[in-house]
């Protein structure tokens, strides 16, 4: 079974979060925030997204006032989560070759499970991949292993035959934490020598290489 993280790994959605990011703080009268702020921010969900966001630009730490803002970046993603939103070239034709193989794809983020649910749809079509999964209130956020073991416990599989892939930091946690095999993808939201510290179990390159990754 594979296991995809969403944002840096399958697709590349900095230029939709950078919008939604500024569009928020335009609203409050904030100041911009850089793209690359952007993307060091990006990894553990929306909460700490606004939350260094707003420390960047150096708003109220006034409790409500920053629950607001989170609501309205929150909103606003969700009602177009879609803009400016690609795929990373290679990557639908590893999946093709994975599916073919007739192993089971399933995709693990801290982004909302309901932004979640029309992101992937939107770019790979309904029903591509086996499962879908975001955060949800109900379990912890990545790093912590439970979202994978809720998707190990749907599929019965065992961990030995388990895969994930991940662009971050976080991720290599997270896919340490559950021990599984980890892949880092040196394409995405951070650097490589960022996944060397974390010791992932290999580094790939490119997205063509995710079908030569195999458990046997």
């Amino acid at each position: 079974m594979y296991i995809f993280d969403i944002d840096g790994t399958l697709l590349n959605t900095i230029d939709s979060i950078d919008y939604h990011i500024n569009k928020t703080m335009k609203k409050y009268g904030l100041g911009e925030v850089p793209k690359e702020k952007v993307r060091d921010f990006v990894g553990n969900g929306p909460v700490v997204l606004i939350e260094k966001t707003l420390d960047f630009v150096g708003a109220s730490q006034d409790e409500k006032y920053r629950k607001e803002i989170l609501d309205f970046y929150n909103k606003s993603y969700d009602d177009n989560p879609t803009y400016l939103l690609k795929a990373y070239d290679g990557i639908k034709e590893s999946l093709d070759a994975i599916k073919n193989r007739g192993e089971i794809i399933t995709c693990f983020s801290n982004k909302p499970d309901s932004t979640c649910k029309k992101v992937i749809p939107a770019v790979f079509g309904d029903n591509y991949f086996d499962f879908i999964l975001g955060y949800k209130e109900s379990y912890q956020r990545k790093p912590s292993p439970e979202g994978i073991m809720i998707i190990r416990e749907r599929f019965g599989e065992d961990f030995s035959k388990i895969i994930y892939f991940g662009d971050s930091e976080v991720d290599m946690k997270c896919g340490r934490n559950a021990g599984i095999f980890t892949v880092g993808c040196s394409w995405g939201f951070r650097k490589r020598e960022v996944l060397e510290k974390e010791n992932p179990n290999t580094i790939i390159d490119r997205p063509e290489d995710i079908k030569n990754i195999r458990r046997i």
